[in-house]
């Protein structure tokens, strides 16, 4: 069914409305229900169409919107606040100035670059496209649906003879670099080879020649890193090679480590000394395989090309490739860290923009700039739902219930708090069992966010513990989801398994202990964001922990999906 309204209806932040729906189902009577809408929802979560996808009960719902979605001037905290106005997430002005990051792949054919890109950005088929095997167009932007946060450029590689490339390749970078709008400009360059067998060579002279012009200083400061790809059929033939007199004595762990010996001699000897002769060393590389058990790999290289954007193009562009990329939750972390300490973070406790404000209305600000960060593949926006939202403030809620334990004794973090997440998660992801969180998504049990926001002690605990709550509910999403289409049994598992892990009661444990050591207010803010950035950083799992976990649990049936 479609309906269009003439003349359009008419709405401003704040208001709602409900989608009246009477339908008829067999062998039943003619039920009627409403359906309500939050346009303050439907502006962070409308996509790049500007349409809102919404579900209830298996129909799928899809609202057209016109006029401006987005806010283009944001409140400084320490400005005279409007109570009446909505607080403005940092994001917003970050994907303003630079919604995607664009990158611009170079390679052969077969050399695994569409593999990269879907692994490095959690998408489908990427470079799908009506080009020929071989063939392609520079300047054709190619999208995912599936995650919408950057923008890929795709170019042949140097092929023997066929020079010209290294003109077509030279101009197209030429052209962004004098494009003035940063979301325009190229943010980063991947140069990509698969690793040649001993003998072989790696560099062709169009490569060579592309090199000599980095190197030069011919094409600006883009960020240029070699990626040297398949890593895991390199190993592969390492270990053909070893004589069976070498290996007699050695038990699992040093047949590896010979293995990556002799794997790390070769990659010098092949890769890394005729790259170096052309690219000297400011041109990084990284060895990377799309295969899940070398994913520290493919975190290194998201990790290189956000410091070198970073360095060389601007700090938006390096929050949007953090943003973008969903390889190693780190980023998301620091990029969370770096986003919070532009606004709201660095001023919890003297934030003119949140007096007179419930408390509601200002986690909710913190809780999109958050959610936006991770950038999970999320097109309902349950993230962005008042259910997921009252489910972290009811995990919150546990802050007020006991004393505080000495933090010395509360469990050693690491992988023992791994370990224990991905037990729980086994536990729980029952192939049929619906999932059963132990605190409720519907109605808010925690009183308080209705309270208007007043400094205290116990506030800014609350705070802390949402920000750091919902960062590693988000954390544990990324672990079982996999980068498939988010459901409200996904989402309920992550909740229900951090709930239930040792973590989240030693977090709440260590916070309660900050909040008797509040000192001056001048220090307050200060002292606050160390101690969210401190529990942040302790409790982070890198691309490794991810991927040893992922590998001992079971698959997270999303369909049939269940309601909150």
């Amino acid at each position: 069914m479609r309906q269009t309204f003439f003349p359009p209806i008419e709405l401003s932040l704040g208001n709602t409305f409900s989608l009246h729906l009477r339908c008829k189902r067999r062998f039943r009577k003619t039920s009627h229900e409403n359906i309500d809408f939050d346009l303050d929802d439907m502006r962070r979560t409308c996509d790049a169409r500007q349409e809102y996808h919404k579900s209830h009960d298996n129909i799928k719902i899809v609202v057209a919107l016109s006029g401006n979605t987005t806010s283009e001037h944001a409140e400084q905290p320490g400005s005279t606040s409007d109570a009446t106005a909505e607080l403005q997430p940092t994001t917003d002005e970050i994907i303003q100035i630079c919604p995607r990051f664009r990158i611009l792949v170079i390679g052969k054919t077969g050399v695994g670059k569409s593999s990269l890109i879907n692994r490095a950005f959690g998408v489908h088929e990427a470079l799908a496209s009506t080009h020929k095997p071989g063939e392609a167009d520079i300047d054709h932007e190619f999208f995912s649906p599936q995650n919408d946060r950057f923008v890929l450029h795709d170019s042949k590689g140097f092929e023997p003879g066929e020079e010209g490339n290294v003109n077509i390749v030279r101009g197209f970078i030429e052209r962004r670099i004098n494009t003035p709008a940063l979301k325009d400009q190229l943010h980063a360059v991947w140069l990509c080879f698969e690793i040649p067998r001993a003998g072989g060579r790696l560099l062709e002279t169009g490569t060579e020649d592309f090199l000599t012009l980095k190197r030069g200083g011919k094409l600006g400061n883009i960020p240029v890193v070699v990626v040297f790809t398949k890593y895991d059929r390199f190993i592969n033939r390492i270990n053909r090679t070893l004589d069976e007199p070498s290996l007699v004595g050695l038990n699992t762990n040093a047949v590896k480590e010979l293995i990556k010996t002799k794997a790390d001699a070769e990659l010098k000897e092949i890769c890394i000394r005729p790259l170096e002769k052309f690219a000297g060393s400011d041109v990084p590389h990284v060895t990377v395989s799309t295969k899940e058990e070398h994913a520290e790999m493919l975190a290194r290289l998201i990790q290189i090309t956000e410091e070198r954007v970073c360095k060389h193009v601007a700090t938006e562009a390096s929050v949007m490739t953090s943003i973008a990329q969903r390889v190693d939750p780190g980023l998301k972390i620091k990029a969370s860290i770096d986003v919070g300490k532009r606004r709201y973070w660095k001023a919890l406790a003297s934030c003119a923009a949140f007096q007179d404000r419930t408390t509601w209305d200002c986690l909710r600000v913190l809780h999109t700039d958050i959610v936006a960060v991770w950038n999970f593949h999320d097109p309902h926006g349950y993230l962005y739902s008042h259910e997921f939202r009252t489910l972290v403030v009811n995990i919150v809620d546990k802050l007020d219930a006991g004393p505080p334990i000495n933090p010395d004794s509360t469990m050693v973090v690491g992988i023992s708090t791994v370990g224990a997440i991905a037990g729980i998660v086994s536990a729980l992801a029952g192939p049929a069992a619906p999932i059963v969180v132990p605190i409720v998504a519907g109605v808010v049990i925690a009183k308080w966010v209705y309270d208007v926001y007043q400094l205290s002690g116990v506030v800014l605990q609350r705070f802390i513990a949402y920000i750091v709550d919902l960062t590693l509910v988000l954390q544990t999403l990324c672990l079982v989801s996999d980068n498939q289409e988010l459901s409200r049994r996904v989402i309920k598992l992550a909740v229900a398994s951090y709930y239930a892990s040792p973590a989240s009661g030693d977090v709440h444990n260590r916070i309660q202990g900050y909040g008797g050591k509040l000192t001056l207010l001048e220090r307050a803010d200060r002292d606050t964001l160390d101690k969210i950035i401190e529990l942040m950083e302790l409790y982070c799992m890198d691309a490794k922990d991810i991927s040893a976990v992922r590998a001992g649990i079971p698959t997270v049936d999303s369909v049939p999906d269940e309601p909150w």
